[in-house]
């Protein structure tokens, strides 16, 4: 097995990664995985060899070691030895957590890009066209697919990186998810636009990268599985080609907000079909694998933000119009 950490502290991460991994944070696990890594080259470039001797001051000169990076970003990094520290205390390897005494930057909340269906078909569009270099020739068209998928069926970008070629049921339509966040499993429905999609791909994948069995992962490039970091750069890169990199007073869009876009948007369907939402929120949640209801009810308060600002905007382009017609009708009746 190729070795991840270098520094003495190396087992003591690892440990701490599997034991996320153990308790149903997938995700945080994979994206612990590159903090950890960042914070023991940090300890073996300083020929740190004791826990005695990271202190308040060494984390804090890692955690700000680049003043470029983001309020969050820095956050995330405390975060994690924050929590490695506590995990250090509980097996008995550490005595006392220093980074506990570091101040959190403030950040604020990060409110989720609802991606309109025009930026939705140009994204799909540009990642069609999108190249990298001739050594991943199915690049275009597994960001096209994987988007696609992602926004179509609410998934988390793990759950449809993690897909095998067996987990796509195309008699029935369904996506089955193993071991997803927490541990939950579901079946997942698909649309016939879905299967043609998926199909599609499927028969380029196995003709570009032919699987060694059904266990391989529905998604790959030649040297397998894709890893989330990569796909994310990717999915910045048509992000600049498509004017939506850095859309004025906020951040970058992000792949996971295409799962928060299918939400919203299955949300606001219901409420065009006459349907009550907060009956449709139950089936919403199990959809989306969420631990509780509580989860699903932020993109009801998304969703009904969207119909206040389109109600406001309608008003302000037809209000006058509206407003004379109406005493044009009260006059005539």
């Amino acid at each position: 097995m190729t070795r991840r950490f270098h520094s003495f502290s190396a087992p003591q991460l690892e440990a701490y990664l599997e034991l996320k991994q153990k308790l149903g944070y997938t995700s945080y696990a994979e994206q612990a995985f590159y903090i950890a890594r960042d914070f023991d080259h940090y300890l073996a470039f300083h020929d740190i060899m004791m826990f005695k001797q990271i202190d308040e001051g060494l984390i804090a000169a890692w955690v700000h070691a680049i003043p470029q990076r983001s309020a969050g970003t820095k956050n995330r990094k405390l975060l994690f030895v924050q929590g490695w520290f506590d995990y250090l205390i509980r097996s008995g390897t550490a005595q006392a957590n220093p980074a506990r005494r570091i101040p959190f930057l403030k950040v604020k909340p990060y409110k989720p890009y609802i991606y309109t269906l025009k930026e939705l078909q140009l994204i799909l569009v540009e990642a069609r066209r999108y190249t990298h270099d001739r050594r991943h020739s199915l690049l275009n068209q597994t960001m096209e697919t994987l988007l696609f998928l992602i926004y179509a069926c609410g998934l988390r970008l793990g759950e449809a990186r993690n897909l095998k070629i067996q987990d796509v049921d195309f008699e029935e339509n369904t996506l089955a998810l193993w071991r997803t966040k927490f541990h939950k499993e579901r079946l997942v429905p698909f649309s016939p636009a879905v299967a043609r999609k998926l199909k599609a791909y499927l028969a380029l994948r196995v003709q570009r990268y032919p699987p060694s069995s059904l266990e391989a992962p529905f998604f790959c490039h030649a040297k397998g599985k894709y890893c989330g970091g990569p796909l994310e750069v990717h999915f910045r890169k048509i992000l600049v080609r498509c004017g939506l990199a850095k859309p004025k007073g906020r951040g970058a869009p992000r792949i996971h907000d295409l799962r928060h876009t299918f939400a919203v948007h299955r949300l606001y369907k219901w409420y065009q079909e006459g349907h009550d939402l907060l009956n449709k929120l139950p089936l919403l949640s199990t959809y989306m694998g969420h631990v509780n209801i509580e989860a699903t009810q932020v993109y009801l308060t998304i969703t009904r933000a969207l119909l206040r600002e389109g109600s406001r905007r309608f008003h302000d382009v037809f209000g006058d119009v509206a407003q004379k017609a109406l005493k044009s009708a009260l006059k005539s009746a």
